[in-house]
């Protein structure tokens, strides 16, 4: 974030509220969240005299970083899967970009569907790109069975099982964030 005077922040109200971002002010507390308009950067602006442990301000940031990751998903993902899509020549019937159940990061219905966490959109990409072949490959494969396994394997270029282990270890480290965020 950047530290600049609580008297500039509160200046460019208008030009926040308008289009670009999003300002929260209490007491001393002001804090400015403005964003790209793909939500690919936002910044956060903030004096100097910011009590962030105030729990009312947190609410304020997760809630709006959320809402950034979830606009930011809205865009790359679908983009992504069909990027996939073509490459692999499978396709799903649409893609819906929505927070899923804890712990799930994707699913596949029978109608050809895909439901794919925003979440997903801040790993890293090599993550991200592990996640939406899973689920393409439950076009083909509904369970996960050893088919599904061996087929998924040839969608990502290496063994899906030993993959599916360390994409796990690595999920692992920054789980607890990602949940906090997505709350």
């Amino acid at each position: 974030g950047s530290s600049v005077s609580t008297l500039d922040i509160c200046g460019i109200n208008n030009l926040i509220e308008q289009e670009y971002g999003t300002i929260y002010k209490s007491g001393s507390n002001c804090v400015c969240l403005l964003y790209s308009k793909d939500f690919s950067i936002v910044h956060i602006l903030y004096s100097d005299e910011v009590c962030f442990p105030n729990i009312r301000l947190q609410k304020w940031l997760r809630e709006n970083i959320r809402n950034a990751i979830v606009e930011r998903a809205k865009i790359v993902l679908p983009k992504r899967l069909h990027e996939l899509e073509n490459k692999h020549q499978l396709y799903a019937k649409c893609v819906i970009v929505k927070k899923l159940r804890k712990g799930t990061l994707g699913r596949c219905s029978v109608y050809r569907q895909i439901w794919l966490s925003p979440l997903i959109v801040i790993f890293p990409q090599a993550l991200m790109d592990s996640v939406i072949p899973h689920e393409m490959a439950h076009l083909k494969h509904h369970n996960h069975r050893k088919p599904f396994w061996d087929f998924l394997s040839t969608l990502i270029g290496m063994d899906a099982k030993e993959h599916n282990v360390i994409e796990n270890m690595a999920l692992s480290k920054y789980w607890e964030l990602y949940v906090f965020l997505m709350k």
